[in-house]
């Protein structure tokens, strides 16, 4: 049974960054929710996003294209994306598909705010 994906924005004014806490199941019926949640933050002109993926139980094909257009999206914005608390299936996924080490991935929202807070440029662990 697919668990109900939620999408929640938060803003972080002083890393100058917002938050996309994402829980759920992210597949071909929910990822159009996550797409527009990103593009509406890029719209917005807030195209540093720290994504706290601590949440996801599930994530396929779909959900995978869709964080990869995040991604792209945020980038030919001028900002990012990084990916805060990957664990669990969602990690063995990231590092089967070898897409683990493509995005900037930080343990926690703390840690990522904090490289955000330093200026620090996402890069791959």
């Amino acid at each position: 049974m697919s668990r109900q994906l939620v999408v929640r924005v938060a803003h972080h004014e002083e890393a100058r960054c917002a938050v996309l806490t994402v829980e759920g199941d992210i597949d071909r019926t929910s990822s159009p929710l996550l797409r527009e949640a990103i593009r509406g933050l890029v719209q917005e002109s807030r195209p540093r996003i720290v994504l706290d993926a601590g949440g996801i139980t599930f994530c396929d094909s779909n959900g995978l294209r869709t964080l990869l257009g995040g991604m792209a999206m945020t980038c030919e914005a001028g900002g990012w994306m990084r990916l805060a608390g990957v664990r669990g299936p969602f990690e063995r996924l990231l590092r089967m598909t070898d897409l683990y080490g493509f995005f900037a991935v930080d343990s926690d929202v703390v840690g990522a705010l904090r490289q955000a807070s330093e200026g620090s440029a996402p890069s791959p662990e």
